[in-house]
C-alpha cells in the first residue's frame, strides 16, 4: 500500500504544474504563515538521518527570556517523499499565526514537522527510524535553549500517527502529552501500558476508508481507557463525517480521512464537512467545545511518572519491518509444523 501511494505521489508531482496539497484546500492564509519556517537536519543514528521544518517563535520577535513549549508534527504518507512537502502539504502551519501562537503557554510555540524519508521507503509508523528522529529533536532543542523542555508535545496523523505513538512509547520521560490521529493500525495493550500515565488525545472519523473504525479506533480506545491510570487525561474525538484526502488538490483519494485539519484550526475549522463530532474522556464524560491548544497547554512533564518506555527490541524490528509478509508467514508455518511434530500442538 504505501509503495503504491508513494508511485502515486511520484506520477503527479511529474504531470502536474502544480501540487499545493495534499489534503483539501488550505485557507486563512497558510501559504504566506509557511514563509516564517526554516528547515534543518538531525544527526546521525544508526544509518539515518532526518530533516524538517521548523518555526521558531524567538526568530520571529518573541522575547529570548522565555520559555515555549515544543510541539513535534508528523504527517501522513506521501508528505515526506520530497524535501519541504512535509510543510506545505498540510495546514499545520496555521499554528504559526499570532491567533495560536498567542494561546500556547508564555504566547508562543516552537513547531517541528518532521520528514519520514520515504524516497528510501521509510514512513513513520517505522519505529527503525524513530532514534533518528528523536536525536534531530532532542538537537533541536539544544540548539533552541527557549524550548520549555517540560512542554514537548508530540500530534501525528495517520502513519504519523503511529510516529507519535513511536516516540512516546520508546521515549516517555520526553514527551509531557500526545495526540494521535487516524492511526494506520491499532495502538496494542502493551503500548498503551507504557504510556498509562500520558495525556493521549485520540481522534477518527467512523466512515474512513482507509483506517478502520471498529478495528483501530475502537480498539485503540478500549485499550487506552483499560491501562491508563489517569482517564480524566484521556481523550477521544470521533467523527461521522470528515473531509476527504485528495491528490493535487484535484483527485480524491481516500474518504472521510481528515480530521487533521480541523486540529490546524484548534477544532475550529469553517469546512461544514465535519459531521458529528463528539468528544469523550476516559470516564465518559463529553467534553463540550474542546480545543487542542488549550489541552496541550494544560500538561507538563511529570517526572514522578512510571516512563519505563522500552525499544522494540532486534527480533521485533526484524520480524515485523525486515521481513515481508510472505517471509513471515513461512515461518510462522514452520513453527506450527515443529510444534505439531514434536506433539505440543495438534493441527487437523
Amino acid at each position: 500500500m504505501k509503495k503504491l501511494i508513494s508511485v502515486i505521489l511520484a506520477l503527479v508531482v511529474v504531470f502536474s504544474a502544480a501540487l499545493p496539497c495534499l489534503a483539501m484546500s488550505i485557507s486563512k492564509g497558510v501559504d504566506s504563515l509557511r514563509t516564517l519556517w526554516s528547515r534543518d537536519n538531525g544527526p546521525m543514528v544508526n544509518g539515518h538521518d532526518i530533516d524538517y521544518s521548523y518555526y521558531s517563535p524567538v526568530a520571529n520577535g518573541k522575547s529570548a527570556n522565555k520559555k515555549y513549549p515544543l510541539v513535534v508534527i508528523m504527517a501522513g504518507a506521501l508528505e515526506g517523499l520530497v524535501e519541504g512537502f512535509e510543510l506545505t502539504a498540510n495546514a499545520l502551519a496555521s499554528w504559526t499565526a499570532d491567533e495560536y501562537q498567542s494561546r500556547f503557554h508564555n504566547g508562543a510555540a516552537f513547531l517541528l514537522i518532521g520528514r519520514a524519508p520515504e524516497e528510501e521507503e521509510y514512513y513513520w509508523d517505522s519505529s527503525v527510524i524513530t532514534p533518528a528522529f528523536m536525536a534531530a529533536i532532542d538537537d533541536f532543542a539544544k540548539k533552541n535553549p527557549c524550548v520549555d523542555k517540560k512542554r514537548v508535545y508530540t500530534v501525528g496523523w495517520c502513519l504519523g500517527g503511529i510516529g507519535s505513538l513511536n516516540l512516546m512509547t520508546m521515549y516517555p520521560d520526553y514527551f509531557a502529552a500526545g495526540m494521535i490521529m487516524t492511526p494506520s493500525r491499532e495502538i496494542t495493550p502493551g503500548e498503551a501500558k507504557i504510556i498509562k500515565d500520558k495525556p493521549i488525545w485520540l481522534m477518527g472519523c467512523k466512515r474512513d476508508t482507509y483506517v478502520s473504525y471498529l478495528n483501530v479506533m475502537l480498539r485503540s480506545w478500549y485499550n487506552l481507557k483499560k491501562e491508563t491510570n489517569h482517564p480524566e487525561n484521556i481523550r477521544y474525538t470521533v467523527y461521522d463525517r470528515a473531509p476527504g484526502v485528495t491528490l493535487a488538490d484535484t483527485f480524491p483519494f481516500i474518504n472521510n480521512h481528515d480530521v487533521w485539519t480541523n486540529v490546524a484550526y484548534d477544532m475550529d475549522s469553517d469546512n461544514k464537512e465535519y459531521k458529528g463530532e463528539k468528544t469523550i474522556d476516559g470516564n465518559g464524560n463529553e467534553i463540550d467545545s474542546p480545543t487542542a491548544i488549550a489541552w496541550l497547554n494544560s500538561f507538563t512533564l511529570d517526572k514522578n511518572a512510571d516512563t519505563s518506555g522500552k525499544l522494540p527490541s532486534p527480533f521485533y524490528k526484524f520480524f515485523k519491518e525486515t521481513l515481508k509478509n510472505e517471509e513471515r508467514v513461512f515461518i510462522i508455518k514452520v513453527i506450527l509444523r515443529f510444534l505439531d511434530t514434536f506433539g505440543y500442538i495438534d493441527l487437523y
